[in-house]
């Protein structure tokens, strides 16, 4: 991630590093620097990895020193390399198009890297004078691993070319995978939106011009935002104000533990305009809740449209209005659905993901 000092983003690598630890391997972290450290960054530091951390603003002392003095430990991938001479790489994406700068120290070291895209999009298209570049970067990989087929295809189309190293992982996930979730009794029903308040991506806005049509306006449900600000919260909140929505959309804040969501809520509602894999998605189908979702990341590959919940085609007021529609007509199958979705998720997606992708990465290197 280069917009926040930690995401979703960062949970499968920082989970495996803490297990290959806890194996006997050493582990090596190359990390943007921010004025203060995630506390998982210190977690990883404190049990002996060895963190580095890059794009540091120095101040006007340190700056000074640095230029009298060569400094061992500089900012570039090859300082890093040419100090921690790791025996395999890999290199985390929090979006397609970030640089992977490291590869070529690595091509040119012969040692072996794997590259992990967790999010991918038709917003941002590779320019074509650097096209060959990334394409270097993703053909010389070991491995590029994607969290959905669909990420997969996005940035195949973005790089006009196929990927003959490419293997689709799952991200690890917040609620014990053995949970039994009992069915909300409380009426009126309630959706959750889960996830950061971030309309370019989470897509929070739809569902208030969704909702302000009468129909919606007149039935008994309620749909309530959960997660942090990331820079849209003010105008949610405001455009609920605006179109007297107060009774129907509220704010259910942060929750650390996920599971209690799904104690007060029936299922999910996710309007993404992207996704890598939703998280959420995977959690609300272990709590057996059914999930109504745009087709993006990962989405429709778990949702069984119709059957463990709904897909809207696109991130649009009219399709995401169609698959509420379609959800709204059911409300009498939600807890069945639900069930379904807490079947169909155990059967299709891997109870330990963190060890799965441990034994991925020692085989870079065998």
């Amino acid at each position: 991630m280069s917009g926040v000092p930690w995401g979703g983003s960062e949970e499968l690598w920082y989970r495996t590093a803490r297990k290959m630890q806890e194996a006997g391997h050493e582990i090596f972290v190359n990390f943007k620097w921010w004025p203060c450290m995630a506390q998982k960054l210190a977690n990883l530091q404190n049990d002996g990895a060895k963190l580095w951390l890059r794009e540091r603003h120095l101040s006007f002392w340190e700056s000074q020193k640095k230029r009298l003095t060569a400094l061992r430990h500089g900012p570039s991938a090859e300082s890093w390399i040419e100090t921690m001479k790791p025996t395999a790489v890999l290199v985390t994406l929090g979006y397609h198009p970030d640089r992977i700068l490291i590869a070529d120290e690595c091509i040119k070291r012969k040692i072996p890297y794997a590259i992990n895209v967790q999010s991918a999009s038709s917003f941002f298209f590779i320019h074509s004078d650097t096209l060959e570049t990334y394409r270097r970067w993703y053909r010389s990989a070991e491995k590029v691993y994607f969290v959905s087929q669909e990420n997969q295809h996005k940035l195949e189309t973005n790089l006009a070319m196929q990927f003959e190293n490419a293997e689709v992982i799952d991200n690890p996930f917040n609620v014990d995978p053995a949970i039994q979730t009992e069915w909300p009794k409380a009426k009126p029903l309630r959706l959750a939106c889960v996830g950061r308040i971030h309309f370019q991506s989470k897509g929070q806005d739809l569902i208030v011009d969704v909702m302000r049509q009468p129909k919606w306006r007149e039935r008994e449900i309620e749909i309530w935002f959960y997660g942090k600000d990331q820079g849209n919260e003010l105008q949610l909140r405001e455009l609920i104000e605006l179109h007297g929505l107060n009774h129907q959309l509220k704010f259910g804040g942060y929750v650390d533990d996920v599971s209690e969501i799904w104690r007060d809520n029936h299922g999910l509602l996710l309007p993404s305009r992207y996704e890598g894999a939703a998280l959420v998605v995977v959690e609300s189908m272990l709590c057996n809740r059914l999930a109504i979702s745009t087709d993006t990341g990962r989405n429709s590959e778990l949702i069984h449209d119709n059957c463990s919940g709904f897909i809207a085609a696109a991130p649009t007021v009219g399709l995401l209005d169609d698959a509420m529609e379609r959800a709204w007509q059911r409300r009498g199958e939600w807890e069945t659905m639900g069930a379904k979705a807490g079947l169909s998720i155990r059967q299709n997606y891997s109870v330990d993901p963190i060890a799965d992708f441990a034994q991925r990465l020692l085989n870079l290197s065998q």
